[in-house]
């Protein structure tokens, strides 16, 4: 059988963060489950245009750690700021306001970066030779280098996992020189003539045209979206709060469309006190999202949480009306997925991706129609029929098993 080879360098620099991103997740979710049921595999970091062996005891460590930390416990102290809060016992959230760190600072990336090194010390690694295996790479990280692309020449394999084309396709919706350096990516896995996975058949279509339109013939993107953490499966625990909560989890930056909430806000009169809760890291653009907010009429309140392991976000869900989704553009959108698993009721955008993923299972809006929105959101609010709906569309979502997603996306590099 093919050795596999997965490239672990994304969660090698962000193991230490208090909280994952989607990628982030898959990628320990697959070194999790080839540490557990591929005793042959191999673990690599690349880095300056070297690939490096981390030794198997090693990516356990990095591997486990990070899975202790994201997933934390009921009783972390994310999850008792999160039920105090539900309770009503405290206030641990402050307003959604812009910081003085909501932007991009070098300077903490590069502490980041000493951080890992000085932990995990991926300078002495040895150098990996990769004659007769296959190469997974979940996070593309680094795929755009021409230095990792020729030594992955040698690889038997070489698999991609895309998540989406937004930063080619809406570049306003990226990092600044996110867009070339993707258009690197794409040539460089069509010179490899890399096998690649995608979360969504729209993820599928919209990759294959954006590589049209750069002159490539990408092979076709399998479609395999990723696993959900075994967190959210659990739909148990007490419904319903003294606080009325909407959460809104997520990577706070321009594409999510939050604007529009509080723009649905001020359509609410009289509905009352209630929360939105902004629940996730700060993107480059956060300080400018946030400060572009319109100011929501009192008694209703914006507030932001960051840093929440998965048992205090699936209390947040829990205790929620709704989870709220209004993105402009998504591959996947790994929270409304985790909210449909924990039988939690979604609002989301009339997207591609959210008609393909969730569109049987949460209440699709116009996320241009404010009014669409401060209607749902009052109709959740009064409870009865609007809410049982939306709530018995939610229990109705069932998502495959981890070790199933994750063994089809080994199918893919192996077939």
């Amino acid at each position: 059988m093919m050795p596999l080879v997965l490239d672990l360098s994304r969660l090698l620099w962000r193991a230490g963060r208090a909280a994952p991103g989607g990628i982030d997740r898959l990628e320990l979710a697959m070194a999790l489950h080839l540490l557990e049921h591929e005793p042959t595999a191999r673990f690599a970091f690349t880095d300056g245009g070297r690939i490096r062996d981390i030794p198997r005891a090693l990516a356990r460590r990095i591997a486990d750690g990070a899975a202790l930390r994201w997933a934390g416990h009921p009783d972390d102290a994310a999850s008792r700021r999160a039920g105090a809060y539900l309770d009503g016992r405290a206030d641990p959230f402050p307003p959604a306001r812009p910081r003085l760190l909501d932007r991009h600072v070098p300077a903490i990336d590069l502490l980041r970066g000493i951080g890992a090194s000085a932990r995990w010390r991926p300078g002495r690694l040895g150098d990996m030779a990769l004659d007769g295996a296959a190469y997974l790479n979940l996070s593309h990280r680094n795929l755009d280098d021409p230095r990792c692309l020729a030594l992955l020449s040698r690889a038997a394999r070489v698999l991609c996992y895309l998540h989406d084309d937004i930063p080619l396709r809406s570049p306003a919706f990226a990092a600044p020189g996110a867009a070339e350096t993707f258009r690197r990516l794409l040539h460089g896995l069509a010179a490899l003539r890399a096998r690649i996975v995608t979360n969504s058949a729209a993820s599928r279509d919209r990759i294959l045209a954006s590589a049209a339109r750069e002159g490539l013939a990408l092979p076709t993107p399998a479609v395999v979206p990723p696993p959900i953490a075994a967190v959210y499966r659990d739909r148990g625990g007490a419904e319903g709060a003294a606080r009325r909560l909407f959460l809104v989890p997520g990577l706070v930056t321009g594409r999510k469309n939050l604007g529009l909430l509080a723009e649905a806000c001020r359509r609410l009169p009289g509905a009352g006190a209630f929360d939105i809760l902004l629940a996730g890291a700060p993107g480059l653009d956060a300080g400018a999202v946030l400060g572009g907010l319109a100011p929501v009429p009192p008694p209703i309140r914006l507030l932001r949480a960051e840093g929440l392991t998965d048992h205090a976000l699936r209390r947040l869900m829990r205790g929620a009306v709704a989870v709220l989704a209004p993105s402009q553009d998504e591959g996947f959108d790994y929270p409304v997925q985790e909210a449909l698993a924990a039988g939690v009721p979604v609002l989301a955008s009339d997207i591609p991706a959210h008609r393909e993923t969730a569109g049987a299972h949460a209440v699709l809006l116009d996320p241009l129609d404010a009014d669409a929105w401060a209607g749902a959101l009052a109709g959740l609010l009064a409870g009865g029929a609007a809410r049982e709906s939306a709530r018995a569309a939610a229990l109705r979502f069932v998502p495959p098993p981890a070790a199933e997603v994750l063994e089809r996306v080994v199918g893919v590099v192996r077939g």
